[in-house]
């Protein structure tokens, strides 16, 4: 997981639905309000805030493969309703690998984005209840990052790093295994952006002003305001170019 940023106030379309809505209606309801366009318009408003990238495993988000998410579950015992229709518990991730597989019409020949039989991950993985364990990507520091990604794409926690800022790195673990973003799917994926990354860069990692430019094409959002996917994986494999880049104001990458 990456920082993000919080959505703050309701989109027009959620805003429209929050001032109109009858007692009893709730996020179901919203799905349909303005025939769905309330709601696209909100996922639209998050993928924006979050540079393209799921808040979760950090793949690119896609038509067919972009959801809203609470980040305390709407089925939550405790305030999951309360917080069903705050801007402020919502971000937007991938649907886990669950919609299609990599023979779907909307898969598009990406083997990444969905694997026959694997598990789910991200938003689906999550569960139906709060843990006060789980570290909530929009909490993490810039810098330096509480997770690391190994050549062959496994996560790994960071403890020096949770230590200095205070984060368990229990709870880190935890958080990576409730999300399963370790799957086996997007572990291979994770790796083979690792391969591409070498494949591209390594002969030139002694020299620094041609890795301060590949960093920045690989860490920074491009002219869309997008971010390349698995943007952890770029971040570890570009070491310390990346995290003088990462250090630069505005942090437009969060």
């Amino acid at each position: 997981m990456k920082p993000i940023r919080t959505l703050c106030n309701p989109t027009p379309g959620l805003d429209d639905y929050l001032a109109a809505k009858n007692p009893g209606e709730g996020w179901q309801e919203f799905r349909s309000h303005q025939g769905g366009q309330a709601y696209r318009e909100l996922a639209e408003a998050l993928d924006n805030l979050q540079h393209g990238l799921c808040g979760y495993c950090e793949i690119d988000l896609i038509d067919g493969d972009r959801q809203v998410e609470h980040v305390i579950p709407q089925s939550d015992p405790g305030c999951g309703d309360a917080k069903s229709m705050d801007p402020a518990n919502m971000i937007a991730c991938c649907t886990g690998g669950t919609q299609k597989n990599i023979f779907g019409p909307d898969a598009r020949g990406d083997k990444e984005r969905y694997l026959n039989a694997s598990k789910s991950s991200c938003g689906e993985a999550k569960g139906s209840a709060s843990d006060p364990t789980f570290v909530d990507p929009r909490t993490l520091p810039a810098l330096p990052s509480l997770t690391n990604v190994q050549p062959d794409g496994l996560i790994e926690v960071n403890e020096n790093a949770c230590e200095a800022h205070g984060v368990s790195a229990s709870d880190m673990e935890k958080t990576i295994n409730r999300l399963r973003l370790n799957t086996e799917r997007l572990r291979l994926a994770r790796e083979r952006r690792w391969e591409a990354l070498s494949d591209t860069w390594s002969r030139h990692f002694d020299n620094p002003a041609t890795m301060d430019l590949a960093a920045r094409a690989e860490l920074l959002p491009d002219e869309k305001g997008c971010l390349p996917r698995f943007f952890t994986t770029n971040r570890t494999y570009f070491g310390g170019y990346g995290e003088k880049i990462l250090g630069e104001k505005p942090q437009k990458w969060i």
